[in-house]
């Protein structure tokens, strides 16, 4: 009988894949161990943004995970966690096996991502190709009380004397426009899940290859092209990024954010990491999701870009229209051919 598992447990099939772990920026964690499958992790801070991760276990063969084991430390919170879950193996490992197919083209998943929130919150993402990242599962953790003698010697400097304190007052670690918004906002995982699809128009000639949607529940979606375009449950989105062709081949990104930040820009796609930005909750497009739009009613996000920019922006369901009047956008050619506006 152990000769049969044995080579049971060698003939599993192994997929090459990393793990990472995602905090909301306004709530750093310290780590005390925590495990994904048979892949262990343990002991560090972590300060990122909400479903952008930070590795923890480099890329590598693992078989499919069948529980994940965490505990930590919520800093701003002064908060315990810990929580033991089987996970969904089987869809882990469809969504590993068969990837995600679009028309023509097949995203291979290569990260796991472990969200922690507020009051015990997780989450779990694959994440894939070209950025795209699906929700997998969610669970609650524990709040615990855990002390020094409770953990290894790696893990103790949780428990020194005003450590807390000092990693939120770390600017490094905690700037000081996020506990700026602690203060004033707190955080909100925006979960909640409407019936909406992008509607995105462009000057006559002009043609869409691709679309990329960051949405406030970690998830990110891409379309290919601008016929295949689904109404599906989805969260509110914070960021579009639009990649079009003009008349004479000439490729253009158009990137909208809903933000009035003007460093926003710099600060995140210089760098190609694109994080949910601060004080989201005072922002209209929220305020019209919540206030305005049925969640279970079929709606249409309208963008038209026309001369490079964006003349029009609204919600539509049921004939009404609701405008989207705060956001910033930025337009720029992806190659040296000389731009043609569409007309």
């Amino acid at each position: 009988m152990l000769f049969a598992i044995t080579i049971s447990s060698c003939t599993e099939k192994k997929y090459d894949y990393s793990i990472d772990i995602s905090v909301p920026k306004e709530y750093p964690v310290a780590i005390q161990r925590g495990f994904v499958g048979k892949s262990f992790f343990g002991s560090f801070c972590v300060s990122s943004s909400w479903g952008v991760g930070i590795e923890v276990a480099k890329k590598q063969s693992f078989t499919v995970p069948e529980t994940l084991e965490i505990t930590w430390l919520s800093l701003v919170e002064r908060k315990f966690y810990k929580g033991k879950w089987n996970l969904p193996k089987e869809k882990i490992e469809e969504y590993l096996e068969k990837g995600f197919n679009f028309p023509n083209k097949k995203i291979n998943f290569n990260k796991a991502q472990i969200g922690l929130a507020p009051k015990g919150v997780v989450v779990v993402w694959l994440v894939g190709d070209l950025g795209i990242q699906l929700e997998i599962v969610r669970y609650q953790a524990t709040q615990i009380n855990l002390f020094s003698e409770d953990v290894y010697d790696n893990a103790k400097f949780m428990f020194e004397k005003d450590f807390v304190d000092k990693k939120l007052n770390d600017l490094k670690f905690m700037p000081a426009e996020v506990k700026e918004s602690i203060k004033e906002n707190g955080y909100d995982l925006y979960r909640k899940k409407y019936s909406w699809k992008p509607n995105i128009s462009v000057p006559d000639g002009c043609e869409i290859s691709q679309i990329g949607i960051n949405m406030c529940n970690g998830e990110n979606e891409i379309i290919f092209g601008n016929s295949n375009l689904n109404e599906d449950k989805r969260s509110i989105p914070y960021q579009f990024k639009v990649v079009w062709k003009d008349k004479k081949g000439q490729e253009f990104i158009s990137r909208i954010v809903f933000t009035k930040d003007k460093d926003y820009w710099q600060k995140h796609f210089s760098n190609a990491k694109v994080e949910l930005p601060l004080n989201f909750d005072k922002n209209p497009i929220l305020n019209q999701f919540t206030e305005n739009i049925k969640s279970n009613l079929s709606t249409d996000m309208v963008i038209k870009i026309d001369n490079q920019i964006i003349s029009d922006f609204y919600l539509e369901q049921e004939n009404k229209k609701f405008p989207i009047m705060e956001f910033s956008q930025n337009t720029e050619k992806t190659s040296k051919k000389k731009p043609c506006i569409c007309k």
